[in-house]
């Protein structure tokens, strides 16, 4: 019986697979706060700057408690440009797309305030470039503390900086400013504890340096280290 020769066709299918890959915005790294100086006598200053996409402007000033505070923003042509007004402590006591362009308060605490101008995200992501002018003004009783010893420069010798964290706050006035406040607020946070909570201040340091030392490992160093340095010193600042 004649063997018939069957051929068997196998489907093959190909499938093709799509990998996607996300795509996120690039987001430019925040640049150290600028420090903002009243001369005696001065109640007012006024500062010109731009924010470019998502980048944020950032602005700090020294107060007393008690005192009175404005805030205003002001610039040209259609922008969803606002700013927010955070406190020593560290906690956010004016946002300006809930609050308007406008911050009037009575200030509690001593410190340093910290004003952070910006894009919402409908203009942000298309790369929108705003000019505009910032106007602080507060009272003169709110100047009559002097700032704290030694907040113009760090607490140590560039001359004698050492690794990639020393280098980077010699090399930058804002964050020089930063080393110098937290080496005179830790010093006066010891000088007024007792001997269970100056150990405890002591470890906590040690800990925050540990801490910091890894900003080393980040592409934006300065933002990494002043973010440190800012949630530091709220934290050993005297609340009054």
């Amino acid at each position: 019986m004649p063997v018939s020769n069957r051929r068997w066709i196998v489907p093959v299918f190909l499938s093709t697979v799509f990998f996607v890959v996300p795509v996120t915005a690039q987001v430019q790294p925040e640049a150290p706060p600028v420090p903002l100086r009243f001369a005696p006598g001065q109640t007012e200053v006024e500062v010109r700057g731009t924010v470019t996409g998502y980048q944020t402007q950032a602005y700090t000033f020294d107060s007393a408690a008690g005192g009175n505070a404005t805030v205003r923003l002001d610039h040209k042509g259609q922008a969803s440009l606002y700013f927010n007004v955070a406190a020593p402590s560290g906690a956010t006591i004016f946002n300006g797309s809930m609050d308007g362009p406008r911050f009037q308060a009575i200030l509690r605490e001593r410190g340093r305030y910290q004003v952070s101008v910006y894009l919402m995200r409908n203009d942000a992501r298309r790369g929108k470039q705003v000019p505009f002018t910032l106007r602080i003004n507060q009272s003169a009783s709110n100047m009559q503390q002097p700032l704290p010893p030694h907040a113009d420069g760090p607490s140590f010798d560039c001359s004698r900086a050492r690794g990639v964290i020393e280098s980077a706050i010699c090399r930058s006035p804002a964050l020089s400013e930063l080393d110098g406040r937290l080496d005179f607020v830790y010093r006066d946070a010891l000088a007024g504890a007792g001997p269970r909570q100056r150990e405890d201040i002591r470890n906590d340091q040690r800990q925050w340096l540990n801490a910091r030392a890894s900003c080393a490992r980040e592409s934006a160093l300065e933002r990494c280290l002043t973010r440190h340095y800012l949630a530091r010193i709220g934290r050993l600042e005297p609340k009054r």
